[in-house]
Order: structure tokens, then C-alpha cells, then sequence
């Protein structure tokens, strides 16, 4: 039992949201409405001349389709209240929006400095897409008419932001074939396929606008269907979930009809089908197997598990050696699919390593091992291929439908069957998808853990994802590499990550708001220094060059925190002439269980990457359960609510977390100012240690609440302190984290935004000393830290107030949103102030008073 355990908030008080001051947007200069029409007038005069023209090709159809085409706005800035207007026009439906920052302005639209004069840089501008037919459009061609000769009472009740979006309108267009490959890499993909032996068929997904009506969705089916059928390919499943707008079908085809799109994709009528959103690559997560040709051996003492206990968390991945010496008796195994039948042992790496990871940390760290068994569900089956073998998710599923197969099972259960692990809250997912790192869109494979993790309250902590292009845009050579100090090499490394940056984000589903992502730093427990053929990368604790970076879904902090990944030595190819990556399992790098040779030993071996890191931080979200536990029975004797031990723990992860280390350095390597670093360190690297009990100096409080939109919630810190009398070193912390319900139509996605104020921090002279204060409001989790040291003028008996408000951001829903909040007040160790111990009486005279009452 701790010293100095966690306290617990009294009940907060109950109090009105603050009201937002939104910043007023730059004037943007448009268009009159006669320019309008003069510049618009051809465009919709050909989308009149395709919609005749498909209503006639499609009398012919044998499916009956009523012509209809996606419509897509291109508007600058954005037009309140546009979704509500659509639903009031009849045949229009709405489909989704999205930001776009790179509009180059011209003599039609253009904003003005502060000079006066012309502002060259982009605008932002909204996306829209609707779905619409030919009784829509004709009235929309009606309305603009009507409204650019000049004429009222144009737009019917309701649909006055059709006025808005026709002032700001940059243009029309239908949603073609472009739109459909441009952001998935689907053309990429099919290449690829191209240059392998064989004639096996080309598996991809095709999603389509996932459509209101029945008729409408099974309509669209056919006709892709149809399309695929002639080309001699399959319908090989089909998968729809309706709570996330998915709609998607896994198809294949012959290797002679890929390479015919590959030459001339815009012509071939598959991809000129309305009802298609997006081409896809099937989920492009593997990870080669390297030989453990070495035998580690693992000098930690494992105590045995406690088999009576639930299992907290899960792991998702390839299938385990779970008869390891390390691993015995440790997982639940659950393999519905039988993936187990297709591994041979020596090939059940990847989720030997994770699930290593997750019950007992880097072996090298000596972490206390997890004592409660873990699910585990394989999702990843081994493939062989001529450089060795590899896991991969299969490529006949769709990864969608897996995952949510399998979480529902896991907390419903199939059928009339329960659910197998209903008590799991915490899922390990170290697995990113190289073909669909984020751009603009939310991926489907996000928007479902988003989904999932809100309706179980359930944390998902996953990877940013590993990134090989490294290796593709680092040009120095290794003799020069080489030469150079520790110092030189990282900036080199850095700057080289800072000009291609738009090429290293975070993989699919990292770019999910709910969850946790996580991203490696360069760092491991190994002692070994390089040889003349080896070199370091960057300094050790600086993020891993092959991490991931950010930002994620509407520049939200991306990834989350970062965590030890592990090290490699870069080396040189000589047949390339370039600079690479060592692979193998030797040492140095993060320290785990894995089968030795044809997998009939047990053995250890190094790895490095996001993949390790997240299942080492998941290790720690187990100890961070236990030390909930005891603070809620033990210490105050009540039970740990079920519904915010997602968000629990999601905090207490997050709060220790800082840039204290590297923040200095790498601001100087990126040329980034210090409160930009997030992109690159996301909320820094966590000391959960430091968050896992108080001190001396230090007290931290766990307060936790629901609430609606337009409600408040306010929590008292006491501060039984004079700063008057001298300087006072003192940080504050405070973090809030909750799971958001989403809309994944609308741009904002986040359907409910919650955040916290703090009051009187400008008397107690406190100063914000990381992220940028709405950056951090931007997701569902809301890290920030103050800091203050000059004497001030502060009464014995006053306190913080820390106010939690909540409100609509995507949409208005009534639904209640759990939250947890962790503060933690310190003071610097050398003062010897007694902080602890005079906020924990403090509180707890509070809580008396309020039992009383």
C-alpha cells in the first residue's frame, strides 16, 4: 500500500458552461452574384447535360436505377446550418464534408492583410457531398438561377444556407473517378500487384456512400456486382454498420483486368460507377518474421498468475507462442476463425513479442509482471513469401468486419452466447495499415474503434505505425554519416523527417480520436555501443526516426504520447549505395519472448518500432488498473466504476507526460518553437511511475463526473499556502479525458466537446508551458501544465477552481459523457513545503462536510 496513495475529488459542484468567445473569421472578398453566374453558369449546364445523358443510358439498366450522382461543393470557408438545408430539399442526401486549406486565391475570392493589400497564402474552404437526383437538381439549378438574376423569396423555408453556399461557391462537380483512388493508394496497390508472379486474383475493397434507404444501399450493391462479374471477378463479402456510415464490399480480380486499370482506370465503367465512395487497398498490415538465430536467454523471475481474476485487457494480433516459458498460463486464447491451424510455431512472432510486452514490459526494465490473464483474439495469419515468411491480416476479410466481429463477441458475445471477456477495457492494437496513412478523411477502421471504444467504454491503445519511407528519403551517405558526433546525426535525421513530413504520418486507425495513439522514442535498456560498421541514429530518448508523427484528424495531437520503441543501428547498403536500418532480433532494441529456430525452444529476442512501444505502454496501463483499484476499494471503499475505467486510465497514462527531456533539443532540430513540438512528441513522454502515487512535494487528485451538453461541472483544489512570502517553485498538471460519441458525416466528428478552465490562474501567477491552449482542446484529451515561481499574494484559504464543461460540437445530442480528471500540484523538492500532506487533510475535511450534508 502507498505512502501518500491518489485522493479522490469531493463531489463536484454543479455550475453553467462557460459561454465560447469564437474567434471572428478574416473577411473573406467574393463574388457578386451576376459573377457567379457568369463563372458558374457552364458548370451547371453540364452537370443538366449528364444527368439527361445518364437518365437515357440507364432506361436501358436491367436494376432499375433512378440516375443519381454525388455531388460535390467546394465552398470557401464554411456555411452554417448547409446540413440542415439539404435535409429540407427532397432527393438531396447528405453524405459527408470536410476541410480543405490549400484553395489558391484569385481575383474572385481572396482575403487582405493588415496592409491592405492581396493575401497570397491558401484559403481554407469546406467540402461538401450529396447525393442527389434529378428532381434535386433541377430545383438547385432553379434556386441558383433565381438567386444570381437577383430575385427574393428564393429558397424555401429552411434552405436559406443554399444562398450561402451559393455566394461562396468556388465550384460544382460531380464525384469522379479521381476522387474514388486519389487518397486511398488504391492505383499504387494494383501496380504492385502487377509485378508478382503468378496469376492469383486481385483482392481490394470498394466502399461505397453508405446510403439512408435499404433499396438504395442493396441497388448499389448489384451494380458493382454486376460490373465485377463481368470482369470475371467475385463478391467475396460484404460488410454494413450502420452507426459508423460503412458500406463496403471486398472484391477480386483477374491480374489482366487490374493491369487494364492500372493503364486507363478513368475509362473503365467500374470506376465510373455513382455509387462508389472509394477504391481500397485490403489492409496492408504485416510485419516480417527475421530468424531468432540467437537464443536469449531470460533471466526474470515470473511469479505465477492469478487465474481467479478478470482479464482487463486484450491483445489483438498474430497468434502467440503461448506455450513459451514467459507465456504459459498467461493468455485466454480465444480463435473462433481456427487461425491457429495455419501457423506453424516457429512463425508466431509478432504476437509472441506483443503479448510479452504487455505482461511483462522490456525484460530488460526488470517491470513487476502483470498478474491477471490477458484475452487474446488473433487476428494476423502467416504467409510465405520468397525473402521469408510474414503475418499479415488476411487478405479475405475485411478488417472492419473483423475487428468488429470480434470486440462484439468479446463483450456481447455471438448469437445467444455471452460475451467471452465482458470485463476487458483495455485493447492492445499494435498494428498500423502502410497503405492508408491519413491524409484528410477519417479511415473506416478509425471511425469503428472510435465508435466501439464510445458504446463499451472501452480504450484502445494503439500504434502510430512504423514508417519505411525513412529509408527512401534519407540521402546521406554512411561514411559521412558515420562521422559525424550523436548531436550532428540528429540533427541531420530531423531535418530531414521535418521536409518530409507530409510523407511520415501516422498509419490507420492512429488517426482515432477516442483512443490512445502512440508513437516510439528512440530508447531501450541496452548497454552496447556501435561498431565501424554501425551507427546510432539520433540520441537516445529523441523520437524514433520510423515512428509515425503528426497531427492527426482535424490537427488534433497525434500521436498521443510516446513511449520506449526500442533501437537499431542504421548501416550501409552497399549494393544501393544508402544508408539503412540493421534488421535482425539481435540486441540492441526492446527485449521479449519469441520461438527460437523452428520455434521447438523458448528464446528472447530485440525489437524495435511503434509496435513494441504500444504494447509496453499497454504493460503499464495494467499496473495503472491495479494502483485505480486499491485507491478506490481499498483506500476509500468503494467500487471503481465500470463505465470510466476507459478514461481512467487513459488519464493516468497522459498525466505524467512531458517534453522536459528533449523538448529543448528537438525544438532546435525542427525549428519549431516550443509550443509547436507536438507534432512531434505529441503530449510527450509519461513518467507513470510519478503519476502512480504522491509525494512530499506533490499530490495528485482523481476526480470523475458525467455530463450533457450546456453542463458544467466545477472542482475545488485547496492550496494551504503563503507564496507571498518568498519564491515558490510550483507546477500544476491537470488532465482531462473522456469518449466522445461521433458523427463520422460531419466535419467535426466529434459530437460532444468537453474541457476544462482553470480560475484565478493568472492570480497564482501560473503560466501555460507546453501545447498551444486550443490545440489541446482539439481532441478528447485535454494535457496541460503550468508553471509558476514568483511570490504572490495568496491566501491560506483560497483555492483553484477547475471547471469541466461540456457542449455540441458535430451535433446536438442529449446523451451523457463520462469524463476523469487528474490535478496534480507540486512544489520543487528542495523548498521542503509539506504539500501533500496539507491538501490531503484539506480534502478530506471537505469530504466530511459533504458526507454530513
Amino acid at each position: 500500500m502507498s505512502e501518500r496513495p491518489l485522493l479522490l475529488f469531493p463531489e463536484p459542484q454543479i455550475a453553467d458552461k462557460t459561454k465560447g468567445h469564437p474567434f471572428p473569421p478574416g473577411k473573406i472578398f467574393k463574388p457578386t452574384a451576376q459573377r457567379q453566374y457568369k463563372r458558374l453558369e457552364p458548370v451547371f449546364t453540364e452537370l443538366k447535360k449528364a444527368f439527361d445523358s445518364k437518365s437515357i443510358n440507364l432506361q436501358k439498366s436491367t436494376i432499375g436505377i433512378n440516375p443519381e450522382y454525388a455531388l460535390v461543393f467546394e465552398v470557401i470557408g464554411s456555411v452554417d446550418n448547409f446540413y440542415k438545408a439539404v435535409k429540407k430539399v427532397d432527393g438531396l442526401e447528405w453524405m459527408f464534408d470536410h476541410v480543405t486549406n490549400d484553395i489558391e486565391p484569385d481575383e474572385d475570392f481572396y482575403k487582405k492583410n493588415d496592409l491592405g493589400e492581396k493575401d497570397d497564402h491558401c484559403l481554407n474552404g469546406r467540402v461538401y457531398c450529396v447525393m442527389t437526383n434529378q428532381v434535386a437538381m433541377k430545383q438547385l439549378i432553379s434556386m441558383w438561377k433565381k438567386f444570381s438574376a437577383g430575385e427574393e423569396n428564393v429558397f424555401p423555408r429552411g434552405t436559406t444556407p443554399l444562398r450561402d453556399v451559393f455566394q461562396l461557391l468556388k465550384t460544382i462537380r460531380v464525384w469522379g473517378a479521381q476522387d474514388r483512388i486519389y487518397e486511398t493508394n488504391a492505383l499504387e496497390y494494383w501496380k504492385e500487384n502487377l509485378e508478382f508472379d503468378g496469376e492469383k486474383p486481385v483482392p481490394f475493397e470498394v466502399e461505397l456512400f453508405c446510403r439512408n434507404e435499404e433499396r438504395k444501399r442493396d441497388l448499389a450493391v448489384e451494380e458493382v456486382k454486376n460490373a465485377i462479374t463481368s470482369m470475371g471477378g467475385k463478391i467475396l463479402q460484404i460488410c454494413y454498420i450502420e452507426d459508423i456510415l460503412y458500406h463496403s464490399l471486398l472484391v477480386n480480380l483477374p491480374k489482366k483486368e487490374i493491369e487494364h486499370l492500372v493503364k486507363n482506370y478513368e475509362n473503365i465503367s467500374l470506376v465510373n460507377i455513382d455509387g462508389i465512395m472509394f477504391f481500397r487497398p485490403t489492409c496492408q498490415s504485416f510485419f516480417h518474421n527475421e530468424d531468432s538465430n540467437n537464443l536469449y536467454e531470460c533471466e526474470k523471475e515470473i511469479k505465477e498468475t492469478n487465474n481467479s481474476l478478470d482479464p482487463i485487457i486484450a491483445i489483438f494480433d498474430g497468434m502467440p507462442m503461448q506455450n513459451h516459458g514467459l507465456l504459459k498460463g498467461r493468455l485466454v486464447i480465444d480463435d473462433p476463425d481456427e487461425y491457429e491451424t495455419q501457423y506453424q510455431v516457429k512463425d508466431r512472432k509478432h504476437g509472441t513479442s506483443m503479448a510479452s510486452y504487455v505482461i511483462h514490459g522490456d525484460l530488460n526494465n526488470n517491470c513487476p509482471s502483470l498478474h491477471r490473464q490477458i484475452y487474446f483474439r488473433p487476428i494476423l495469419k502467416p504467409y510465405e513469401q520468397l525473402d521469408g515468411s510474414i503475418e499479415m491480416v488476411p487478405d479475405d476479410v475485411l478488417i472492419v468486419d473483423l475487428i468488429h466481429r470480434s470486440v462484439k463477441r468479446m463483450i456481447d458475445g455471438d448469437g445467444n452466447e455471452s460475451g467471452v471477456a465482458p470485463t476487458v477495457r483495455i485493447v492492445n492494437f499494435s498494428i498500423g495499415d502502410s497503405c492508408r496513412q491519413f491524409a484528410t478523411t477519417m479511415s473506416p477502421l478509425s471511425r469503428l474503434l472510435d465508435w466501439l471504444s464510445y458504446k463499451y467504454g472501452i480504450l484502445f491503445i494503439i500504434s502510430a505505425g512504423n514508417q519505411s519511407r525513412f529509408e527512401d528519403v534519407f540521402t546521406e551517405t554512411f561514411t559521412n554519416f558515420k562521422a559525424l558526433t550523436i548531436e550532428e546525426r540528429t540533427n541531420k535525421v530531423f531535418e530531414t523527417l521535418s521536409d518530409n513530413k507530409g510523407y511520415l504520418k501516422v498509419l490507420s486507425p492512429a488517426e482515432s480520436i477516442n483512443n490512445l495513439t502512440i508513437g516510439a522514442t528512440y530508447s531501450d535498456f541496452c548497454d552496447l555501443d556501435e561498431n565501424q560498421r554501425q551507427a546510432f541514429a539520433v540520441q537516445k530518448g529523441f523520437p524514433s526516426p520510423i515512428s509515425g508523427f503528426g497531427f492527426g484528424y482535424n490537427n488534433i495531437i497525434t500521436p498521443d504520447l510516446f513511449f520506449c520503441g526500442g533501437r537499431k543501428f542504421l548501416r550501409e547498403d552497399i549494393v544501393k549505395q544508402k544508408t539503412k536500418w540493421v534488421k535482425n532480433v539481435n540486441e540492441p532494441g526492446c527485449k521479449s519472448a519469441a520461438p527460437y529456430l523452428d520455434g521447438t525452444s523458448d528464446g528472447c529476442s530485440f525489437t524495435f518500432g511503434t509496435s513494441d512501444a504500444t504494447a509496453q505502454l499497454t504493460h503499464e496501463a495494467g499496473i495503472c488498473y491495479e494502483v485505480l483499484y486499491d485507491i478506490f476499494v481499498n483506500e476509500n471503499d468503494i467500487a471503481m466504476p465500470p463505465s470510466h475505467i476507459a478514461t481512467l486510465i487513459k488519464g493516468m497514462l497522459t498525466h505524467g507526460a512531458s517534453w522536459d527531456n528533449v523538448g529543448e533539443k528537438l525544438s532546435c532540430c525542427v525549428s519549431e518553437s516550443q509550443k509547436k513540438l507536438s507534432r512531434w512528441l505529441g503530449n510527450g513522454i509519461p513518467n507513470i511511475q510519478k503519476v502512480q502515487e504522491g509525494a512530499k512535494n506533490r499530490v495528485t487528485l482523481i476526480g470523475l463526473g458525467e455530463l450533457c451538453p450546456d453542463e458544467a461541472h466545477v472542482f475545488r483544489l485547496p492550496l494551504p499556502f503563503n507564496f507571498s512570502k518568498s519564491k515558490i517553485s510550483r507546477k500544476l498538471t491537470v488532465t482531462l479525458s473522456y469518449l466522445a460519441p461521433t458523427n463520422p458525416s460531419k466535419q467535426k466528428y466529434r459530437s460532444t466537446q468537453l474541457w476544462f478552465e482553470i480560475e484565478d490562474l493568472e492570480k497564482l501567477k501560473l503560466e501555460r508551458c507546453n501545447s498551444d491552449w486550443q490545440n489541446v482542446r482539439k481532441g478528447t484529451l485535454q494535457h496541460e501544465i503550468f508553471f509558476g515561481e514568483s511570490a504572490v499574494v495568496w491566501d491560506e484559504n483560497n483555492v483553484l477552481l477547475i471547471k469541466i464543461n461540456c457542449k455540441d460540437d458535430a451535433e446536438k445530442l442529449k446523451e451523457k459523457v463520462n469524463y476523469s480528471l487528474f490535478v496534480t500540484f507540486e512544489t520543487a523538492e528542495a523548498i521542503g513545503l509539506e504539500v501533500y500532506e496539507k491538501i490531503a487533510n484539506k480534502i478530506k475535511a471537505a469530504v466530511k462536510v459533504q458526507n454530513k450534508v
